[in-house]
């Protein structure tokens, strides 16, 4: 029996696979670089192995290291997760020879189906549904550029996770791309072949997972739906796949199951279909390891497919049958992403200076960290799952909003508003799904409605309100800030936990407000609003639905009008404190002239300066306080004389 598993992975699957091997009674080890050794599977892990700096060939992608490690820390088997050397048929015979079991398929599956131009024609000889391809070297492929009927896709014999692919549309474009990508795949797969596919416009992506032990047993767990991408990169994946009829559902689960036992496959493995719009289905490829979205599969089954790759690696056989399984409600999956999505999405690693996470009652997070710290950019631009399940696929939508707007990572853009309006687009409500959902809905994605700023006002004042009560301010009441081109001056009064607030004059009350752990709450006219705050300085960060603001106290005074001044800090000749402060600097001497707008004094409350600028033209009369003061509202701080 297995004792201790050594992981040679990262983030959220290492965390993962630590879990599910302390469920077994397992020890564990982890490899880790320098630049992770505070991150969860550090934490959770047994043991941790630190890799010296270096690229990943010296160390995640480094065999003969990695058995090294096993034997030095008195590891028995070792389980790869995804990426790295998971699919890697030379590991698995490194473990063979080393007596340590790898937790996957047989070196052999692994060869067979980590070829694609091998596994097409292992399924081809299966009598599973092919797209039509080309394949061969680049010049034979070259040869072929005439006969080809465009659009085509080009993608690397060993490539997968959506590297090394590209859509050609004319002769003229695969000319182009054939060798940037034959050089891309050597460099990422260390295979420079390549093949074309004749392309399926809007095929949907479904996926159907198996598990098969040594002693015979072969298992289908239904089916996913992976359509939404970008960069053929899945970021939403459900189980199980809607509005697909259980006639072709039926043919994937048969196919799928007809090639494994063909190849005599063993452990857990996905294969991979396109269902285009006619219902017609072609094999895509088989991927031979633990997926990513293999978590939405375990919702709607309650199988622990990780738990089941070790038990299957340890020879043990599945103790259920198919007619055991049936599918429990819905579920999805969001993928969270280091990325700007308004600059193609691209990676945007950083340092993360605000985390909460969901409660656990709203979702299932698989995540590599807990607390802020830096997401490097080295590494992939994934850096959370969120799952959530529920009874029927409408639930879950609402389901996963509500989770993903609990999720909040601030100091790196990330695409979780993108997620957002994805889960709130009419397309996806009605399973209208294909491959290029994205990118046919992208200008709509990305257009994101801006919050009124007067919410926004209105929590800003909340926020600062809640924030100072018991604090020697708390008769702090008054706040001029910017939203945009927008300027407000906001006067409130509290009342248990009812705020009334008039913003620039208008009222409004807040009822129910309260503030803990961040999350400000308060019903608006009867709706129910939440926001995340967070300070930086001397601005207030303010987080809705997964849209970022920042708002910053004013420096600005409102116009000096002599009718209204009975009601004013600025009393005629006198200016009188606002708010409890201190006064931090004094920028002019009695007699000195100054011009409207010149810079007065600067004071300081709630960690905010308030910076006090000349309301009019005139000479400085008396100035009555000094740095380091602390004044009470209404004090008189200084006054002009007439010139």
């Amino acid at each position: 029996m297995m004792r201790k598993v050594l992981i040679p992975n990262r983030g959220e699957i290492a965390a993962r696979i630590i879990r599910a091997a302390h469920q077994l009674g397992l020890k564990t080890v982890v490899t880790l670089s320098e630049l992770e050794k505070d991150t969860l599977p550090a934490q959770l892990s047994d043991e941790v192995h630190l890799f010296a700096d270096g690229p990943f060939e010296e160390n995640y992608l480094n065999i003969e290291g990695i058995i090294d490690i096993a034997r030095q820390y008195k590891a028995d088997c070792i389980h790869p997760g995804y990426g790295f050397l998971s699919e890697n048929q030379h590991l698995a015979e490194a473990c063979q020879k080393a007596n340590i079991t790898f937790v996957g398929p047989s070196a052999d599956n692994l060869k067979r189906m980590g070829d694609k131009q091998v596994a097409r024609s292992i399924a081809q000889q299966a009598n599973v549904s092919l797209t039509k391809s080309w394949e061969g070297s680049l010049q034979t492929i070259l040869a072929e550029a005439d006969a080809l009927p465009y659009p085509v896709l080009v993608k690397a014999t060993m490539g997968g996770g959506g590297k090394g692919m590209q859509i050609c549309h004319n002769k003229e474009e695969l000319l182009e791309y054939l060798p940037i990508l034959s050089k891309q795949a050597l460099r990422y797969f260390g295979d420079e072949r390549l093949y074309v596919e004749q392309y399926i416009k809007k095929a949907r992506h479904i996926e159907v997972q198996v598990l098969a032990d040594k002693h015979g047993n072969l298992i289908h767990l239904f089916d996913r739906e992976c359509s939404v991408q970008r960069r053929f990169q899945k970021i939403i994946e459900e189980a199980p796949a809607a509005n697909l009829s259980d006639d072709i559902k039926q043919r994937l689960y048969d196919e799928a199951l007809r090639l494994c036992r063909s190849i005599n496959y063993t452990n857990a493995g996905t294969i991979e279909f396109l269902v285009d719009d006619e219902g017609q289905h072609y094999f895509l490829e088989m991927n031979t390891r633990i997926q990513v979205e293999h978590c939405v599969t375990e919702e709607i089954t309650g199988v622990d497919l990780v738990q089941w790759q070790f038990k299957i690696a340890n020879g043990i056989a599945l103790d259920f049958n198919q007619d055991d399984l049936a599918i429990n409600g819905h579920a999805i999956e969001l993928r969270l992403c280091a990325e700007d999505v308004t600059n193609n999405f691209r990676p945007s690693p950083g340092v993360i200076k605000n985390l909460l996470l969901p409660d656990t009652s709203l979702a299932r997070l698989e995540i590599g960290f807990n607390k802020p710290g830096e997401i490097h950019s080295q590494f992939d631009p994934m850096i959370a799952k969120l799952l959530v399940h529920a009874q029927d696929r409408a639930s879950a939508i609402r389901k996963a909003l509500n989770a993903n707007n609990a999720l909040i990572i601030g100091g790196i853009t990330t695409n979780a508003g993108f997620l957002n309006t994805i889960l709130q687009h009419q397309a996806f409500a009605e399973v209208s799904l294909h491959t290029r959902f994205c990118d046919e809905h992208l200008a709509e994605l990305l257009k994101t409605t801006a919050d009124d700023d007067k919410l926004i006002g209105l929590a800003y004042t909340a926020y600062r309100i809640k924030r100072q009560q018991g604090r020697f301010w708390r008769q702090l009441l008054q706040f001029a800030f910017s939203i945009g081109d927008n300027r407000y001056l906001s006067e409130a009064s509290l009342a248990d936990k009812n705020l009334n607030i008039q913003l620039n004059q208008e009222a409004f009350q807040l009822e129910k407000c309260t503030l803990e752990n961040h999350l400000l709450k308060f019903q608006l006219e009867g709706k129910i609003h939440h926001f995340y705050c967070f300070e930086e300085l001397d601005t207030v960060l303010i987080n809705h639905h997964q849209q970022w603001l920042s708002i910053k106290a004013d420096d600005w005074l409102p116009d000096y009008h002599p009718e209204s001044n009975g009601e004013s800090t600025l009393n005629g000749d006198h200016y009188l404190a606002p708010i409890p402060s201190q006064v931090m600097k004094v920028h002019v001497d009695e007699g000195q002239e100054v011009k409207k707008g010149d810079l007065l004094l600067v004071l300081e409350a709630m960690k905010t300066e308030n910076h006090i600028k000349a309301w009019k033209d005139g000479i400085i009369d008396k100035v009555h306080i000094s740095a380091g003061q602390q004044v009470k509202l209404n004090q008189n701080l200084l006054a002009y004389k007439a010139e």
